[in-house]
């Protein structure tokens, strides 16, 4: 599977833990009054969007994906006359605290950063009593082969990374004068202890 991929479906996984009655999938970055329109049968809804900015070389041989990330929350008025401003508020700020510098559990991916945060004014969602948020920041990936760590570390056959070395232990002789000013040949245990 991608990391990209993988990356949006951990964003995804988070927004559905913090509302699990929400409805949270992925779109492609663009939608219009029509999508919203599809989008209001299901709410409380967010769509997650994953969309590519410059990439940049790093020294490890990867690619460092920028990736642009865009969380659109949209909700209905309730009981009373449109108190789904407040509830749209709501999740827009739950959500951008929740993405401010997370890595949603990805060791490649940097801590999110430039976190913003609106709310949509459109005056026929607001007479439909639709209300829309949208949180967007920034996320660093890497992706690709890391070259240094196949360099610089040994691997078995099956692809893995050997992590446990052989120990060796270390036997020092020396000569201790004791309070007679004798010599007493004393060997002594010098092995470091591994936690």
């Amino acid at each position: 599977m991608s990391k990209i991929v993988d990356f949006r479906q951990r964003i995804i996984d988070t927004v559905k833990a913090m509302y699990p009655q929400m409805d949270v999938e992925w779109y492609d970055g663009l939608f219009d009054e029509h999508d919203i329109a599809d989008w209001t049968l299901k709410t409380p809804c967010a769509r997650v969007a994953v969309m590519n900015a410059p990439g940049q070389h790093e020294v490890t041989g990867e690619m460092n994906a920028c990736l642009r990330v865009v969380v659109v929350i949209i909700d209905e008025n309730g009981h009373i006359a449109r108190d789904g401003d407040a509830k749209a508020w709501e999740y827009v700020e739950n959500v951008a605290i929740m993405a401010n510098l997370n890595t949603f559990g990805d060791p490649n991916a940097a801590p999110a950063t430039k976190v913003k945060f609106r709310r949509i004014s459109q005056p026929v969602l607001r007479r439909e009593g639709v209300s829309v948020g949208v949180v967007e920041w920034e996320s660093d990936l890497t992706i690709g082969r890391n070259r240094v760590r196949e360099r610089e570390f040994f691997y078995r056959q099956d692809g893995s990374m050997i992590t446990d070395v052989p120990r060796s232990r270390v036997i020092a002789q020396g000569y201790v004068h004791n309070a007679a000013g004798l010599d007493d040949h004393d060997e002594l245990d010098v092995t470091p202890e591994v936690p």
